[in-house]
């Protein structure tokens, strides 16, 4: 974290990014650098685990749920990554947080994935959806994995950097 930032997730890149937390050049290498990273690491998956159990899960590219909708989608994961977005200012970026940084932003993806996982698949990361996607050509619905994240990790990015922690934090 002390050298990237510990940016995994476009969404986060892009509500730092937002609230001035990082600068657009540095945000275009992070975002290009999670893509590659998560094409990558679904080619690996494709290249050495067993071909029926990946394919019948398309390498794991997330889905929503046959009663889902698009909107309904992106709303659950708006909603959710708001939630973990709010973690990581909470823990991570706020200058008087508690250094529990890794254990808050894990527990709200692990409740994320409780939750919304059997509607959405709980991917609340554009790169994590994209990567799959592409290695094994699932574009099904992927919208509500850029738009949602990109919705909720800004309304949060701004919440906090307005209101949350006005006081210089």
């Amino acid at each position: 974290m002390n050298i990237s930032g510990g940016h995994l997730n476009p969404a986060v890149t892009a509500g730092m990014l937002l609230v001035k937390r990082i600068d657009p050049r540095t945000a275009g290498r992070y975002v290009a650098a999670q893509l590659v990273g998560a094409v990558l690491a679904a080619f690996v998956i494709k290249a050495l685990l067993p071909w029926g159990a990946v394919n019948a899960v398309s390498g794991g590219t997330p889905q929503l749920a046959a009663h889902v909708t698009l909107y309904q989608g992106a709303a659950l994961e708006a909603v959710f990554t708001f939630l973990l977005m709010s973690a990581i200012f909470g823990t991570a970026v706020a200058t008087d947080a508690p250094k529990i940084g890794g254990f808050g932003i894990g527990l709200a993806v692990l409740v994320s994935a409780l939750a919304i996982g059997p509607f959405t698949g709980a991917a609340l990361n554009p790169a994590r959806a994209f990567g799959p996607a592409l290695a094994f050509g699932e574009w099904h619905q992927q919208a509500a994995y850029w738009i949602g994240p990109l919705i909720g990790a800004g309304l949060a990015a701004l919440l906090w950097d307005r209101v949350l922690l006005k006081k210089g934090g």
